[in-house]
């Protein structure tokens, strides 16, 4: 389907890839990974023809039809999403307004009129009309750039299973390890240090683990021969020695044979050495492994005097739009780790806003403790000023001295030269950083976390599991990682729908409901 031979691209005198040839074969379905900002986006764009590259060559056969979702897909305009979807296929038959019907129900938008202003539905609807779009078209290769980002459970449910069903050819970049997991069968992993690509068959997770014994294997290899080198080195160092002292020996007249004999030893144990140095310099050094400096977020709660627990009672909230939200009655313990799912546009934001004080409630009671310090990722995402530099940033929020301010950021992996930089150029998982820094400075006690995992690479997701985990305060969480929920260790999980809260007694039932559902679904397509 595609060949792709030698290719180089550069981009403002950054190499992005070098010497990069892969192929793609009808079928595959590829996870195109590595750490952010390596390039993964820039070789979805050369692949969609939206992007140039400098030299090589990609040979793409005739007639192949290429879909590609970006990384933010979004649509404005005053189209419906009937017109904006029938406007944009050209495969259009007899059945296409079932399927259409399908695809809205697949991706949870059964209460959305196909005949709704694209406008008035809510980003991550919007996310969907453009996905469902794209996959109506029939197209011969995918390719999406972080797909799970803006989709709810049930939709990415819905995407996995429909994208195996139809045995769609794809590539996808994703940080969403049971997505990749579950999906891909082949990985094109974009080296950081080299930007070649890595080519290895197989699930996303035996990748993983042939990577972890790889890195064993190189990191143990290396560290044998530079013992032995080190040994021989020794050896060169104590014959140079010995020939040094034998050629320097000086003895009476009466020792004139032990003087030869000493002179001759000395020769040998230079030619000795020579030897062992010889045979060093004919050794196939292998290069030191590059060992990344591990991400270690710490962040230890304030526990103070006051009252820490969270309370609402038959709590309602609206918006101008007609959004209602409730009546809600939960409550929230000090230690406890709370997990809210839900579709997109079920009011799981509108549900933390409550709880941090950025919306006023229109009816009922909600306590929030007088000793509660709040850490909300999501407001500090919202409100991260672009001009500000990451020194300033943590100045102004803390307060606290200059060195202590270099000695925090340093510990959350910014360097001296970084901690000038403005916080506009900082890429997602950078900004992600630098709140978490911000929370351990604060101690906060209580953190709200809205989809935390979106736009981290692997290390930065493992780096903030591991924090969580030792994390003693309250976590209120909203996420649609399976993969990363299982690993909170979560005490309770609640169900928004319709604006109204429930408890789900067991998390995997839920998960086999959805299954069941997109099961029954694809059958009809």
């Amino acid at each position: 389907m595609i060949k792709a031979k030698g290719i180089y691209k550069n981009y403002d005198s950054k190499v992005i890839l070098s010497d990069a040839s892969f192929s793609i074969e009808r079928g595959q379905r590829i996870a195109l990974v590595g750490r952010n900002g390596v390039g993964k986006t820039t070789i979805l764009k050369i692949l969609a023809g939206i992007a140039e590259f400098d030299s090589g060559s990609i040979k793409i056969d005739k007639n192949i039809n290429i879909g590609y979702l970006p990384q933010n897909a979004d649509i404005i305009g005053d189209k419906t999403c009937e017109e904006y979807i029938k406007e944009n296929n050209n495969f259009i038959d007899r059945s296409f307004d079932s399927r259409l019907k399908i695809m809205f129900s697949g991706f949870d938008l059964d209460d959305i009129d196909q005949k709704s202003q694209i406008k008035n539905l809510s980003s991550g609807q919007r996310s969907k009309i453009f996905l469902i779009n794209i996959l109506l078209k029939n197209v011969d290769l995918l390719l999406l750039d972080e797909p799970t980002n803006n989709l709810d459970l049930p939709a990415l449910i819905w995407l996995e299973d429909f994208l195996m069903k139809k045995d769609i050819t794809c590539v996808i970049v994703s940080h969403d390890r049971f997505f990749l997991d579950k999906i891909t069968r082949k990985v094109f992993e974009l080296d950081w240090e080299s930007h070649t690509l890595n080519i290895s068959s197989g699930k996303y997770n035996d990748y993983l683990q042939a990577l972890d014994r790889e890195r064993n294997r190189i990191k143990k290899q290396y560290y044998l021969q530079k013992e032995e080198i080190d040994r021989l080195e020794e050896s060169v160092n104590l014959k140079k020695e010995d020939a040094l002292k034998g050629a320097k020996w000086q003895g009476t007249d009466k020792d004139k044979m032990l003087v030869g004999f000493k002179r001759e030893r000395a020769g040998k144990s230079f030619k000795t050495a020579k030897a062992i140095e010889k045979r060093i310099s004919q050794i196939e050094k292998i290069e030191k492994p590059i060992e990344y400096k591990l991400l270690s977020l710490s962040i230890i709660p304030k526990k103070s005097s006051g009252v820490l627990d969270i309370e609402l009672t038959k709590a309602m909230c609206g918006y101008l739009n007609g959004f209602n939200m409730g009546p809600i009655t939960l409550s929230i313990g000090y230690g406890d780790r709370v997990g809210i799912v839900g579709v997109n546009g079920s009011g799981k934001s509108t549900l933390l806003k409550i709880i941090n004080g950025q919306l006023e409630k229109t009816k009922g009671d909600i306590h929030i403790g007088s000793g509660i310090i709040i850490g909300n990722m999501m407001q500090e995402h919202e409100t991260l000023s672009k001009d500000k530099t990451i020194f300033n940033f943590i100045q102004e929020k803390t307060n606290i001295r200059e060195q202590d301010i270099y000695s925090n950021l340093v510990k959350f992996n910014f360097n001296e030269k970084q901690v000038n930089n403005s916080i506009e150029n900082l890429s997602p998982g950078e900004k992600a950083r630098l709140i978490l820094c911000l929370f351990s400075i604060l101690s906060v006690n209580t953190l709200i976390l809205d989809e935390p995992t979106n736009h981290l690479d692997l290390e930065a997701i493992q780096a903030l599991e591991e924090a969580l985990n030792e994390y003693t305060g309250t976590i209120i969480l909203v996420s649609h990682d399976r993969y990363f929920i299982e690993k909170m260790r979560l005490e309770r999980i609640y169900i928004l729908s319709e604006g109204k809260i429930k408890k789900i007694n067991n998390y995997q039932e839920y998960i086999d409901s959805l299954e069941a559902k997109v099961k029954k679904l694809l059958k009809l397509l």
